[in-house]
């Protein structure tokens, strides 16, 4: 298959689809991203308050499918920490509660492959 290759492109407010399609270098902000089952590519990304919506089918007795969703996951959760160690440092604003507005932020969130 091959993949769209997308390099050095900033994604702001926007829906993009992850799926089929290969990120270098790129920053997502305030973006959702859809993930589907087929092959994507992701490499030294930054994502900044994206929301995830992830529509995969987990075969019975295809351990494969639930290794990639955990490979997903712990590249959520690393920018999860990585966002966290940021609010302590003081180098972002805690970002709102779930249904308050948000704030404007400047910086980041570092989230590489």
């Amino acid at each position: 298959m091959l993949l769209t290759k997308h390099e050095g492109v900033k994604f702001q407010n926007q829906t993009v689809y992850i799926s089929g399609q290969a990120f270098v270098n790129c920053t997502f902000t305030d973006c959702t991203l859809v993930l589907r089952e087929t092959i994507y590519y992701l490499k030294d990304c930054t994502f900044d308050r994206c929301n995830w919506h992830v529509d995969w089918v987990l075969m019975w007795g295809a351990p494969e499918s639930i290794v990639q969703l955990k490979a997903l996951c712990d590249r959520i959760e690393q920018a999860q920490q990585q966002l966290q160690s940021q609010i302590d440092k003081g180098q972002v604003a805690q970002p709102p509660e779930v249904g308050q507005p948000a704030q404007t932020a400047t910086t980041s969130t570092p989230f590489a492959e």
